[in-house]
């Protein structure tokens, strides 16, 4: 009992670090630069004023020289003045002095500019004290600051809003030109932003700029602001400022394919066309969580350049048969001839995923296949947008949500898998925010591996969703399977969970050591199943209570939603 008092405890600290600042002030600076602009508006505003008012006394001056003279007071000067400005003129006041028709030729020369003047200052100060006034009014709001009106950043932009309606979206360093856009554009760059707002509460940096290390060195630059930042870069340092969390689009599409298409039998075979970032990307995902059946055969069939990817994965033939069938594990075949040369694997695969990076040659090899092949199995396109043809997966508006994007239930439970671990095995393991971002994404994979687990334990009756979908009722029944399962069952489930785990490490070149040595990469798990100690076989079980613990996690949600 007091192990789990003290895991809440944590996690629940965890978590306040992660929202550091949160606390709803008002931000005095930024009612210091509002007064600023006012001041220097009303400075120009009351020198034109007091030029006007000395020609004005002026005019009077020389007109009550002459007594025939039909401008004589204050009042006259200023409505003569008026209709003279807007050239009006309706002629029942006018100068009769020398004098006056001077100071009357100036009004007449300066009338039509000084009115474009007052016009177009009026619009100035408008324009630049909107933004101002709208972020001043809705300071409450929370605020999304992203770093470039990028394409991607208005998809999410768009997403975000469904979910929070009031949420404030922003563009820092940004001219908006289009009258009609929705959101707020501001010449002001995000710490300036930040600045304004003064409380760090529900603030966000989006890094969303099109290439990957301009986003990585703006959200190192910005960390020490401490909100939570999103950065949108395949480029993840092994260390990282604790409030930075990068986002792949790739990386997340592979994820989220394999557990809303997962394999349905252990003899599967798959063909991979276009090993590109996103295949490549493909491949590791398939391998770390198509995890599903005891002496699993599933055939990987790539098409593309791999000597790359083979040559950073040094132990891959550990963990499948490599260009040979086998019977006892699965296998991948690399080839190296055009994918169009062989149509009979065409014909008999099970499935066919293009995922070239290039949308066009994804389309383009479709209609090849549909125009000359003829295929039994399922067609998968990359980021593409055709229907009916095949089913398309990756489209940037579908993966570009809070759910993957934030990833906040994600965390959540790879912390708690983490922190499990911990207090089961050994407290001297790193914490959550001292591990390094390789043994944080192997958390991430063992919680999408939930909905792979629902369908070991429940079969067909599993739903084909992601984790993060899956309802608290159905999670609930499948840990009960489970936790009922005979021991011998048991002993199955926990090899498939070790199974997982040994291909991730392998994929990243760890071995076996005494200890947890994340930055040396070698892991005391990393031996066969029947090797391992009574302690470390019961933390295998940690990843199928996360079964229980996202249940209750989602219930907890509900909760306090109503």
């Amino acid at each position: 009992m007091e192990t789990k008092k003290s895991l809440r405890r944590r996690i629940s600290d965890l978590k306040i670090r992660l929202k550091l600042y949160k606390r709803r002030v008002r931000n005095p600076e930024f009612a210091k630069r509002l007064s600023s602009v006012l001041k220097h508006y009303i400075t120009i505003f009351l020198a034109i004023m007091y030029v006007y008012l000395i020609l004005l006394l002026l005019l009077i001056r020389a007109e009550q020289a002459s007594p025939d003279a039909s401008i004589q007071t204050l009042g006259q000067a200023i409505w003569y003045s008026i209709t003279t400005f807007t050239t009006v003129g309706y002629g029942d006041l006018y100068p009769v002095t020398t004098g006056g028709r001077i100071i009357s030729s100036i009004f007449l020369l300066i009338g039509i500019s000084l009115l474009g003047f007052f016009i177009g200052f009026t619009m100035e100060f408008v324009v630049r004290m909107r933004p101002v006034i709208t972020l001043t009014m809705k300071s409450d709001r929370p605020w999304y600051i992203f770093t470039a009106k990028t394409e991607n950043a208005m998809l999410f932009a768009e997403n975000l809003k469904k979910v929070r309606p009031n949420a404030m979206i922003i563009y820092a360093s940004t001219i908006n030109d289009d009258k009609n856009f929705p959101d707020l554009c501001v010449s002001w760059t995000p710490e300036a932003l930040l600045d304004r707002r003064g409380s760090l509460y529900d603030a966000h940096l989006m890094c969303t700029k099109d290439n990957d290390m301009d986003n990585f060195l703006d959200a190192v630059g910005l960390a020490d602001f401490e909100v939570p930042i999103i950065c949108f870069s395949s480029f993840t340092p092994a260390y990282h400022p604790m409030n930075i969390n990068f986002f792949s689009l790739d990386d997340c599409t592979a994820r989220a394919f394999w557990q809303q298409y997962p394999v349905k039998k252990n003899d599967e075979e798959i063909v991979i066309i276009g090993f590109d970032k996103a295949g490549q990307m493909m491949l590791d995902r398939a391998l770390e969580l198509n995890v599903v059946f005891e002496r699993q055969k599933i055939r990987y069939h790539v098409f593309g350049d791999s000597s790359e990817y083979c040559r950073n994965r040094k132990m891959l033939g550990e963990i499948v048969s490599l260009n040979q069938p086998s019977e006892e594990m699965d296998s991948v075949f690399f080839h190296n001839e055009l994918w169009n040369e062989d149509g009979r694997l065409l014909g008999s695969a099970d499935r066919i995923v293009l995922c070239s990076d290039s949308e066009e040659e994804n389309i383009k090899i479709l209609h090849t296949i549909q125009t000359f092949f003829a295929i039994r199995g399922n067609l998968y396109i990359y980021n593409s947008n055709v229907r009916g043809i095949a089913t398309s997966f990756g489209r940037a508006e579908n993966m570009l949500t809070p759910a993957y994007v934030l990833h906040n239930r994600l965390t959540d439970m790879a912390m708690c898998r983490h922190e499990m671990f911990r207090f089961m095995v050994d407290e001297s393991i790193p914490m959550w925010e001292d591990l390094n971002s390789l043994t944080k994404d192997m958390n991430y994979l063992a919680t999408d591996h939930i909905s792979m687990k629902v369908r070991i334990l429940l079969g067909d009756e599993a739903p084909d969703k992601s984790f993060d979908e899956l309802d608290p009722k159905l999670l609930r029944k499948a840990y009960d399977v489970f936790q009922n399962s005979p021991e011998e069952e048991k002993e199955v489930f926990r090899k498939i969970e070790h199974t997982r785990n040994m291909r991730f490490y392998k994929l990243h070149n760890f071995t076996l050591g005494d200890v947890v040595d994340d930055d040396k990469r070698i892991n005391m798990m990393m031996r066969p199943y029947e090797e391992l100690g009574d302690i470390e076989k019961q933390a295998i079980d940690i990843s199928w209570m996360l079964l229980n613990e996202l249940a209750s996690h989602k219930e907890a949600k509900r909760g306090s939603k109503k």
